[in-house]
């Protein structure tokens, strides 16, 4: 493939974003154990992360998750950390570390995430301390990532000049390699160490990427970055040739192209070899005009022209760059008008493109200030490995690349998100308040009806019935009145013995002779007395059981009717209702508005960011814009002097 460029001219330090958590290893589990579990895990693998936290931390709330081991803590803890939720997150690992009993692998996967947290914070001594206790059995990919961030803890303390390329490679850091090696050059670099830096970068220049076509891109462009870094190195130690060979390497249409073609002119330029630079000068000037690099070949290619002393061809090139700066510093002012606030918020705010349609997005359209929001970086955990927005402007990618511009992009999603979650409450709230009402008023007119149904009349002639049973009862019961308890067969002898008493006493009227009679009846009377005495605790208890059953009962009804009084007079059942529907209703519009002033400040935050930036590529423009005006007026003014007067 066609080679020429690939870095800056000043080493950049690219951001090792943290990549979303890693399970502890665990035998592998075919169904879940715990509903709640599952449902949190639907979420998260629905990329639902706020749901699946929320389910975590509910279940944790009440008796924790039974059955899966440590893996809702680790998730929960990966989760919240990914979400910027540091203090829970925090809290998580050490919980985790508190505990002697975990195994090791979860230990270590609690120390590796503790670290990392600490290194967000920019606490590089605790994020190397807990780096420190993971154990070497930990899972080799995200060790390749720990170790990646220690030398990177190394760089940041500068305390980095013992490691060489080949301790790099011994240290197997695998797809991290490539990071780690430009980084360490790049830190060289920065300290004017050259020579120390080359061999960083020339090992990840003479690295070879035989994985996927998307780990062979971001290799190349590795690569291309480490030529060019390469030959500013060179240029740098003035050794111009070296540097033009490292410059060749890099891939014309590589997104470092440009900075290598500027550096490849100003090498030829730095051994006098004009009509070499014009080359790559001459190339870039055909390029679009947003890219710095093209914007000071705007420039030097007069340079180049007057060094080969062809003024006309240097003035015409001048003045060219005039117009053409001119033009582009007109295109940033309309740039600067065109993005208000209102209309980032519409972009942000707008529907994600799948990651493909996006692309297309992108190219189908010129170099303006288009950009999309893709649906491959709507979460915090792929931070690492895309970003959210994205745009073809050179003017806006600088900026867009920053985490910190990503992260509030996603900040303000999650707020806008939030709004709408907010909105769509307040008239359901509503709803509900009104249909609390209607049931009450229903009630009303139900409790006027049932105040009219024979409910009430049939509850009090039950207390009558009962009142009336209760007093019989009480009087054979205080009588002790057993024939009245006896049952049917006794009571049918005793009207028997009664009648055969009302004869004897006739006979006797009559002048009769009744006394074997009357002593007979006697005697059978008082069998039926005895007989029914027997009875008389049974018949006793089962009519004390009937007289409680129809208490029973008749407590229910007055029970009901009671509670039927009670809430229909006061609405004990509602109005609590109402009252926490009003509660709801006085904090969701609080929180609706203090999300309106959040995403007011976050708008206005991510306007003033991107116009700072455009204000920049225009404060540049126009020096290279004032330089033109000079170097015109200068020609002219030389021009003139050599005139004969």
């Amino acid at each position: 493939m066609p080679r020429i460029a690939s870095c800056l001219r000043y080493c950049l330090w690219p951001s090792l974003l943290l990549a979303g958590w890693a399970q502890a290893d665990e035998p592998l589990k075919t169904a879940v154990a715990d509903l709640r579990y599952g449902v949190a895990l639907y979420h998260y693998y629905q990329q639902d992360y706020v749901s699946a936290i929320a389910e975590l931390m509910v279940a944790d709330s009440r008796d924790g998750i039974q059955g899966h081991s440590d893996n809702p803590e680790l998730i929960a803890g990966g989760i919240s950390l990914a979400f910027g939720m540091q203090n829970h997150a925090e809290s998580v690992f050490n919980q985790i570390l508190q505990d002697e009993r975990r195994p090791q692998s979860v230990r270590d996967a609690a120390w590796f995430y503790l670290g990392k947290l600490h290194y967000t914070r920019g606490d590089w001594a605790a994020a190397n301390q807990a780096f420190n206790r993971v154990s070497a059995g930990f899972s080799p990919g995200l060790r390749a990532q720990l170790q990646a961030l220690q030398i990177n803890i190394l760089i940041r303390n500068e305390n980095f000049s013992q490691l060489t390329p080949k301790q790099i490679e011994q240290q197997e850091l695998g797809s991290w390699s490539p990071y780690s090696l430009f980084n360490l050059g790049a830190a060289h670099a920065r300290l004017g160490k050259f020579d120390q830096a080359q061999p960083f970068f020339n090992a990840l220049a003479d690295m070879d990427e035989t994985g996927d076509i998307r780990r062979r891109k971001i290799h190349w462009a590795m690569q291309d970055k480490a030529y060019t870094a390469l030959g500013y190195a060179y240029l740098a130690e003035k050794k111009y040739a070296a540097a033009i060979r490292e410059f060749t390497k890099v891939r014309l249409e590589g997104s470092y192209a440009n900075q290598a073609l500027l550096g490849y002119g100003w090498a030829a330029v730095a051994q006098e070899e004009y009509t070499k630079a014009l080359q790559p000068w001459q190339l870039l000037r055909s390029r679009s005009l947003m890219y710095p690099a093209v914007q000071e070949s705007l420039l030097a290619l007069p340079y180049a022209y007057e060094k080969l002393n062809a003024q006309g061809e240097a003035v015409a090139a001048y003045e060219q760059a005039e117009e053409l700066l001119a033009r582009e510093i007109q295109l940033i002012r309309d740039m600067r008008a065109t993005l208000t606030e209102g209309e980032l918020l519409t972009l942000i705010d707008s529907k994600p493109l799948p990651a493909k349609e996006a692309q297309a997005a992108l190219q189908t359209t010129g170099d303006g200030v288009t950009a999309v929001i893709t649906d491959d970086g709507q979460n915090w955990l792929k931070l690492d490995s895309t970003s959210i927005i994205k745009t073809r402007s050179a003017y806006l990618s600088e900026l867009f690349a920053q985490s910190r511009f990503q992260t509030a992009v996603l900040e303000l999603r999650d707020l806008l998100r939030l709004q709408r979650l907010l909105q769509a409450w307040q008239p359901k709230l509503q709803a509900y308040r009104d249909l609390l009402q209607e049931k009450q008023a229903l009630r009303g007119r139900q409790e006027r009806q049932l105040a009219q149904s024979a409910f009430a009349a049939q509850t009090r002639a039950l207390q009558a019935r009962r009142d009336e049973f209760a007093a019989r009862l009480e009087q054979i019961t205080a009588a002790d009145d057993y024939l009245a308890l006896a049952d049917e067969e006794t009571r049918e002898l005793q009207a028997r013995v009664t009648r055969a008493g009302e004869t004897i006493a006739r006979m006797q009227a009559a002048g009769q002779a009744t006394d074997e009679l009357a002593q007979r009846h006697k005697m059978f009377a008082g069998i039926l007395i005895w007989r029914a005495a027997q009875h008389y605790p049974i018949a006793l208890a089962a009519q004390q059981r009937e007289l409680a059953q129809i208490d029973s009962t008749l407590a229910a009804a007055q029970k009901t009717l009671a509670n039927i009084d009670e809430i229909t007079a006061t609405s004990l059942d509602i109005q609590p209702l109402l009252a926490r529907l009003l509660a709801l209703q006085t904090e969701t519009a609080g929180r609706l508005q203090a999300t309106d002033e959040l995403i007011a400040a976050q708008t206005r935050l991510l306007r003033e960011q991107v116009d700072q930036q455009l204000a920049s590529h225009e404060l540049r423009l126009k020096n290279y814009l004032s330089q033109a005006h000079l170097a015109v007026a200068r020609l002219y003014d030389a021009e003139l002097r050599r005139q004969p007067e």
